[in-house]
C-alpha cells in the first residue's frame, strides 16, 4: 500500500502534523462529526445526484462518510500523500462500495473538467495559506448554485499567549484568534442559507485515552509495529494533539454553514443579516 517506512520513535516525533495524521489514521473529523454531516445533508439538499469535492481531505472521513450516508459521488485531495493513501485505504475498508476518488494535490493548483454540487472544506480552510484565495479558487469548481459546505473555529474570548504558542507547535499552524464576526468576512459574497453556533466541551481524560487507544492499536495493526518505544511515542504525540485541541476549547466556538454561490447575486448581498 505504502513505501515501506523506517518507523522510529524519533521519526514519530519529528514528522509534519499533516503526515502523522496519515501515519496513524487519524480520522481527522471536523467539529461535530456525524452530527455536522447529518446538518449538511439536511440543509444542502446533498443526495445520491450530487457530485461532491472535499478540500484538504486528510485520510477522507467527511467525504466517505457523506458518500456512505448518501450515496453521492465525488473527488477528495490532500496535499498529505500519506493522508491519501489512509483515505483509499479507508474506502476499501470501511466504505467499498462509493463513488469518491482520493487524490493527492495541491488545493491552489486543482483543476476539473466538471464542476461540483457541493465544496466541501469542514474546519480545514484557515489551513490553507490564503483561505480567501482558496475559497475563490473553489467558486471557480462550482456549479451555479452549488453549495459550500463548511465548520468555522471563532473565539468567544481571547486565547492565552503561551497557548497559542504550544498551538503552533503542535499544529504548526496558529489557531483561530479572531471573534465571530472577523470569521465570516471571508463569506461576504456568498449567500448564507443554513447556520447554527455550537459551544464546545472539554472531553474527559477517559475520553481522550479511550480515542488515543483505539487509534494507536489499530495504526499499529496496519503498520505491523509491535515496539512499545515506537507504540509509546505515537500515543504521546496524539494525545498532546488532542490535549490541545480540549486545552483551546473553553476559548472557541464554532459553526456549522451552508453557504449558496449564485452567479446572479455574487458578490453582493442582498439579504440583511439577523
Amino acid at each position: 500500500m505504502r513505501k515501506k517506512l523506517n518507523i522510529t520513535p524519533e521519526f514519530v516525533k519529528s514528522v509534519s502534523y499533516t503526515d502523522f495524521v496519515g501515519l496513524l489514521n487519524q480520522w481527522n473529523v471536523l467539529p461535530g462529526s456525524f452530527v455536522t454531516l447529518s446538518k449538511w445533508i439536511q440543509f444542502s439538499g446533498l443526495n445520491k445526484k450530487s457530485h461532491i469535492l472535499e478540500a484538504a481531505c486528510t485520510t477522507g472521513f467527511t467525504s466517505r462518510e457523506l458518500a456512505r450516508m448518501t450515496d453521492c459521488s465525488g473527488i477528495g485531495f490532500d496535499i498529505s500523500k500519506a493522508s491519501v493513501e489512509m483515505a483509499n485505504y479507508n474506502k476499501k475498508i470501511y466504505a467499498p462500495k462509493i463513488k469518491i476518488n482520493y487524490l493527492c494535490q495541491n488545493g491552489y493548483k486543482f483543476e476539473s473538467k466538471g464542476k461540483f454540487s457541493h465544496i466541501i472544506f469542514g474546519a480545514a480552510l484557515r489551513f490553507f495559506s490564503d483561505p480567501e484565495r482558496m475559497l475563490k479558487k473553489s467558486l471557480t469548481l462550482l456549479e451555479d448554485e452549488g453549495k459550500i459546505l463548511s465548520t468555522e473555529f471563532y473565539t468567544i474570548k481571547p486565547i492565552p499567549k503561551i497557548l497559542i504558542k504550544r498551538a503552533q507547535k503542535v499544529f504548526n499552524i496558529t489557531p483561530t484568534e479572531v471573534p465571530y464576526k472577523e470569521v465570516m468576512k471571508i463569506y461576504k459574497g456568498l449567500e448564507i442559507i443554513y447556520e447554527d453556533r455550537n459551544i464546545l466541551i472539554r472531553e474527559t481524560p477517559e475520553e481522550l485515552a479511550h480515542y488515543c487507544t483505539s487509534t494507536i492499536d489499530r495504526a499499529c495493526k496496519i503498520l505491523k509495529i509491535n515496539n512499545k518505544s515506537i507504540y509509546k511515542a505515537m500515543y504521546d504525540r496524539l494525545y498532546q494533539i488532542k490535549e490541545m485541541s480540549n486545552l483551546l476549547r473553553p476559548y472557541q466556538n464554532y459553526n456549522v454553514l451552508v453557504s449558496r454561490y449564485r452567479k446572479s447575486v455574487y458578490p453582493n448581498r442582498y439579504v440583511e443579516l439577523f
